[in-house]
């Protein structure tokens, strides 16, 4: 199979027949040739799915994902230079936000690359192409556009659902639906992608088995109506497979431990320019004495100082002493350490395993289920003993809720999860309106829970006069 780089390689060349250039999914309908009519007689089906793939290495996904989901939350302050970002950090955001622009428009390019597999593969006529691996293709582009709505889902709130391609739709101006609409069709298209992918890779790039159930896993967690009986059902499914911890942490973020055991899916160095954004924008090794992006937050950094959890403090910030001074942090200054390889080689986490099992312990703690045997306590303490730590001392269920939480921040800072975290749990406005700078002094951040949430794009509102109907 081919590695990421060849998928981006192919995503640049083939550049989907021109598919991927358009600007906004809404205004692709505007256009009266169906899309059907750009390609190529002799089109085949995989560099289609590459394309699809190589949008894991767009703007979104190598910056935004990780703002997004740290800055706005308590792991991380803005940093850097980006009024956008800034404005995501105080929750000032707005629908002419620059970061919300572009991540509705990668996000819905990403959706439509996959909804043009799932249209032309099914009857594509491919010579190379054996009726198995039509359908593992099938089931990868599924998976795919469940994973661009799983993540758009938890940014806006509300989203169109848009399954078709131009010229093959019936509706030139979409409404958007409620959350747990969305989230239905996610759960759909992964049932639907879970028979057909294959059960296991050893390139983690790759989706699989695991990799399907690892997010029907986090969506029937995340939807609004939590289902966590099938949580564990999916958790569980992701154990059968084989997966475990790494012994050492710090190991997980070597170049050297690429497709490791761990690993349940993620994104590799392509010698991208966006993949060196990555370890440019946050880590110190890149681009100089240039500002970086996503700074370690006090709230994080005590939370790992409060545990004694030197382990996985000391693997995923380093302290530089820089020109650049920050507004929150005095002389030596964390940085992120996670993506810590000076060529940009870093590969970047979207599933892993220890974020299944604090899953699973989550989900365990809701159904009640606590025993440090088979309960909630035995994976929190499966996630603890690898650091050092020993058993928390949590064994009630409301003292589990605030342990799991605790143990998903210190475990996977600056991967893009707390924001999300917080907001399922219920607890963003009050942890949020609690934070503090390193002096004691209330950061007033005034969150409402509505302001959890992006603002639909300006852009795509004045495009589309049903959006917000």
């Amino acid at each position: 199979m081919q590695k990421a780089m060849k998928r981006f390689t192919l995503y640049i060349a083939a550049g989907l027949m021109g598919i991927a250039s358009f600007t906004s999914c809404t205004k692709d309908f505007l256009d009266k040739e169906p899309i059907s009519d750009a390609l190529p007689n002799e089109v085949t089906a995989e560099p289609l799915l590459n394309g699809a793939y190589g949008d894991l290495y767009d703007e979104y996904y190598t910056l935004d994902f990780l703002v997004n989901g740290d800055v706005m939350a308590d792991n991380a302050y803005a940093g850097g230079d980006n009024a956008a970002n800034f404005s995501i950090d105080k929750y000032t955001v707005n629908a002419s936000n620059g970061n919300v622009k572009r991540d509705w428009r990668y996000l819905f390019t990403d959706i439509k690359n996959a909804n043009i597999v799932l249209s032309f593969v099914p009857t594509i006529q491919d010579r190379n192409l054996t009726e198995e691996r039509r359908q593992q293709i099938l089931g990868e582009a599924s998976f795919l556009r469940a994973w661009h709505y799983f993540n758009a889902i938890r940014i806006w709130k509300e989203l169109p659902i848009i399954l078709g391609v131009p010229g093959a739709v019936t509706e030139m101006f979409p409404t958007k639906k409620p959350a747990d609409s969305v989230y239905a069709q996610i759960i759909k298209d992964l049932e639907f992608a879970l028979p057909k992918v294959r059960e296991k890779s050893t390139d983690k790039t790759i989706i699989t088995k695991g990799t399907v159930n690892a997010l029907l896993a986090k969506a029937y967690a995340q939807k609004p109506n939590p289902d966590w009986s099938k949580v564990v059902q999916y958790c569980d499914a992701v154990t059968a497979l084989g997966y475990d911890l790494l012994p050492n942490f710090a190991d997980l973020y070597l170049t050297a431990t690429i497709n490791s055991i761990e690993s349940i899916w993620e994104t590799q160095y392509d010698g991208s320019v966006r993949q060196n954004w990555l370890t440019g924008m946050n880590t110190p090794f890149m681009w100089g004495d240039w500002k970086k992006f996503n700074i370690p937050s006090h709230t994080v950094v005590k939370a790992w100082e409060a545990e004694g959890d030197l382990v996985r403090k000391n693997a995923s910030v380093t302290y530089v002493t820089p020109s650049w001074t920050d507004d929150y942090w005095p002389k030596p200054t964390p940085v992120i350490y996670k993506y810590r390889d000076a060529d940009a080689k870093s590969h970047t986490f979207r599933i892993r395993y220890a974020d299944i099992l604090l899953l699973k312990a989550e989900a365990l703690t809701e159904l009640n289920q606590l025993d440090n045997a088979t309960g909630a306590q035995f994976y929190i303490n499966k996630i603890r003993k690898r650091v050092g730590l020993g058993n928390t001392p949590a064994t009630t269920q409301a003292a589990l809720r605030l342990a799991v939480e605790k143990e998903r921040q210190l475990e996977l800072a600056f991967e893009g999860h707390r924001m999300y975290d917080l907001i399922r749990t219920g607890r963003a406005v009050a942890v949020m309106n609690a934070q503090v700078d390193g002096n004691g002094n209330a950061l007033n951040y005034n969150v409402t829970a509505e302001e959890l949430y992006f603002p639909i794009s300006q852009d795509e509102v004045d495009r589309n006069p049903n959006i917000n109907k």
